[in-house]
């Protein structure tokens, strides 16, 4: 074998091992930064439509092993979901390839990032699963460069990852030139210097040091859960009955459960989402039992229930009610956002927005598990101290969903709890710091016991928003303008 064949060929190995860890269920932090590195170098080696059709093929094979059995879907229809995004994200590799003649200049290295933030963050918005998948994600681990996105958002991690990519294949262009890299390291080294002098600040100088409150957050009994059979076995005869009486063990234990939390201490006690399950018409009920719950053990009771109305086409309602220790009804929120397929079909909830109550432990939001995949939904829990988000996933997803749900802790400033059913539980403060955590399929109990800060902050995100993209898309138009001008140069 030639030389250059081997060459390439080990390039390639590398190139499939190293993306296959660089998103998704196996995600390894340093994996994105290499494996774009990587793909950005190959790509360069076609032409236009070339380069793309090899990037997208490339991306769907790759995101099809990094997501997989991630949504119970058979494995062909998986491979075709997965090429919806390896599209979206192949397009910054096309549009690098269509600025190629100036590809020497040094302002060359900002296209392919910023088209990779503009490109993502508009595939995000409107992406019926959210920010699944958003590259930012893999970077879970690295608290200190994750407070970034407490000022910029999400796409500020894309756009790092991207721009070391294309600064790297600068660096190779320049034939490894001691002048270009210099150039390159003090440019993207000040950049990534100051991001991480940020980060650092904010864990030890602006930590969550206030007053803590006990919250106590609970997850049903698999014991008492109540099968989906055909709507819950509602359909079959005699099933409304036997619902009933379920759903009245299912309840009891819950109130019970959250009796005892109440007398151990805790001050916030809420279910996990869906657990409290009850028919339509003994919703009122179910209300004025949490009510007399919440005055006379003097706490604020959180009730995550499933109200179903089968006289409805659309009969499942999806909620979280949070009484106040005088028995009033603080917040009545209902899930904003279904997920796609099976819950959407049978949900019929109100658009009722973030709803927030102030308490003596700070400003009290809520949000329900796929709500919290939303960014730009949960914009709306600005001014929350702290946030309540009842949950339940499943196995192929724990723990990467509620690792997820923390990034809007900090890009929000609050402080969050997500209690999930099938999955990880867990308590963050608004730094991303993990407070409590419980396994769903480990701990027998089923609680999760959080002493929780009952200050939130102001993040610059909070206020700005997505001024980052904005920023992004006019730096793609003046550079677009100023390589119209120039003439291109030579490889």
């Amino acid at each position: 074998m030639k030389k250059e064949h081997r060459f390439k060929l080990i390039f390639l190995s590398l190139l499939v091992l190293i993306s296959l860890f660089a998103n998704g269920r196996f995600a390894l932090f340093f994996a994105p930064w290499i494996s774009t590195t990587m793909l950005l170098f190959a790509s360069r080696r076609f032409s236009p439509v070339r380069s793309f059709l090899f990037s997208w093929l490339f991306l769907t094979a790759t995101f099809s092993f990094q997501f997989y059995n991630v949504f119970p879907i058979p494995l062909h229809f998986h491979i075709i979901s997965m090429a919806i995004p390896a599209l979206f994200s192949a397009l910054p590799f096309l549009v690098d390839i269509l600025f190629s003649n100036h590809r020497n200049k040094f302002i060359h290295t900002l296209i392919f990032p910023i088209a990779s933030v503009v490109i993502s963050y508009v595939y995000h918005k409107y992406y019926p699963y959210g920010s699944w998948g958003h590259i930012a994600y893999t970077q879970e681990s690295q608290s200190i460069l994750i407070q970034s996105i407490a000022v910029f958002g999400l796409s500020y991690i894309t756009f790092l990852i991207g721009w070391f990519a294309s600064i790297c294949n600068w660096i190779y262009l320049q034939h490894f030139n001691s002048k270009a890299i210099k150039k390159s390291i003090l440019t993207f080294g000040i950049v990534f210097m100051i991001t991480t002098l940020f980060g650092s600040y904010r864990i030890l100088f602006q930590k969550a040091d206030s007053d803590t409150v006990r919250i106590a957050s609970i997850s049903l009994l698999k014991e008492y859960a109540i099968y989906d059979n055909d709507l819950f076995g509602l359909a079959i005869e005699g099933g409304k009955e036997k619902f009933k009486k379920q759903s009245s063990a299912l309840l009891s234990n819950l109130f019970e459960r959250s009796i005892q939390e109440a007398k151990a201490g805790a001050k916030i006690v809420f279910w996990s989402e869906g657990n409290g399950l009850v028919l339509k018409e003994d919703e009122l009920s179910l209300y004025v039992t949490a009510s007399e719950i919440a005055k006379k053990q003097d706490i604020y009771l959180g009730i995550a229930i499933g109200v179903i109305d089968q006289h409805e086409s659309k009969p499942y309602e999806n909620k979280f009610v949070l009484f106040t220790p005088n028995g009033h009804k603080a917040i009545d929120y209902w899930k904003g956002i279904p997920v796609p397929g099976f819950e959407a079909s049978i949900s019929n909830n109100k658009q009722v927005g973030i709803q927030k109550t102030e308490t003596p432990y700070g400003t009290i939001g809520a949000a329900i598990c796929f709500d919290m995949d939303f960014p730009h939904f949960l914009k709306q829990a600005k001014g929350s101290d702290i946030l309540l988000a009842p949950s339940n996933d499943w196995k192929a997803i724990d723990p990467i969903h509620t690792k997820m749900a923390k990034f809007r802790a900090i890009e929000q400033g609050f402080n969050l709890i997500r209690q999930t059913s099938n999955g990880l539980s867990a308590g963050f403060d608004y730094t991303g710091k993990t407070i409590s955590e419980m396994d769903y399929f480990q701990d027998k109990g089923k609680i999760l016991i959080t002493q929780l800060p009952t200050k939130g902050v102001t993040t610059i995100y909070s206020v700005i928003g997505d001024l980052f993209i904005v920023g992004c898309l006019t730096s793609f138009i003046l550079i677009s303008i100023v390589f119209k001008t120039q003439s291109p140069e030579k490889e």
